[in-house]
């Protein structure tokens, strides 16, 4: 099958999987922010909806290259610190400039999200399978690395489109809802930046996955507990404050993930399917 075939098929296949889950944990009554308390079959469809873009990307051929092989620890470490700094600088700026309150918590009670990390790189793997082993390899071959890395963003964010519009809680409700995906869009769009430059220049999914994980435990472990009283219009996703910290600090780093290929295991290494 072609590329353009395979990109047709799983653009369908994913929205077909995506809809019905989201469907599921509506007619179940679940709650963004209270998802513990939804019953058992709305938490494994919004949980488990992070698998949906592996299993569309599975559906869509079997000579996937899941980029299972070693990255350079300078690489990884560059994928740990980009999405600490985005989260981190965001939130500082939004403490300084009062848009939201510093709040002191014991160090144990961050310490003890850590382990966290696991689950994330696990719904990680199952997000990026689908954009980084399939969606951004198969559209750099036609594409630039900008454009790939725009519409990797921009799937990447219509994926959550379903959540944000229909699923209580997702949205702040002091904030309409299209304010909050316009900016989420502008956030996510800016982070494929990087996530495609790594993927492409390694031919590693494990500079993606670190980063993703780690973005996901910075935000939801560490700073939004030592947060309180943010404006959802400024801070959080889907705030204006946190996309434009992200697009600068995506902007100020550039030359540190826009490399050329390293080790000879960028996209155009003749490596094959599954390697290692």
């Amino acid at each position: 099958m072609s590329s353009d075939r395979q990109l047709i098929v799983f653009a369908v296949a994913l929205p077909a999987l995506v809809l019905p889950t989201v469907a599921l944990a509506v007619s179940q009554g679940a709650d963004v922010n209270h998802i513990e308390s939804a019953p058992v079959s709305a938490q494994l469809a919004l949980y488990g909806q992070a698998f949906l873009p592996a299993i569309a990307a599975l559906i869509t051929t079997r000579r996937l290259d899941w980029g299972f092989r070693r990255a350079p620890w300078r690489i990884l470490a560059l994928a740990l610190a980009l999405p600490v700094l985005c989260a981190g600088l965001g939130h500082t700026v939004a403490w300084l400039t009062g848009a939201a309150r510093f709040t002191p918590v014991p160090a144990w009670e961050i310490l003890q999200g850590l382990p966290g990390l696991a689950f994330f790189l696990l719904l990680a793997l199952g997000e990026q399978l689908g954009w980084s082993s399939l969606l951004a390899v198969r559209l750099a071959r036609t594409f630039s690395r900008a454009a790939t890395a725009v519409i990797v963003g921009l799937a990447w964010s219509a994926f959550h489109y379903p959540l944000m519009l229909f699923v209580p809680g997702a949205v702040d409700s002091d904030v309409p809802v299209a304010y909050a995906v316009l900016w989420f869009t502008v956030d996510t769009v800016a982070m494929a930046f990087p996530l495609v430059w790594l993927r492409l220049r390694t031919g590693s999914i494990w500079p993606v996955l670190v980063f993703h994980a780690v973005l996901n435990v910075s935000l939801y472990h560490v700073f939004t507990p030592l947060t309180s009283g943010g404006s959802p219009w400024l801070v959080g996703e889907g705030g204006a404050l946190t996309a434009s910290v992200t697009v600068l600090v995506v902007l100020a780093t550039w030359r540190l993930w826009r490399g050329g290929p390293v080790a000879g295991r960028g996209e155009d290494a003749p490596v094959s399917a599954g390697a290692r």
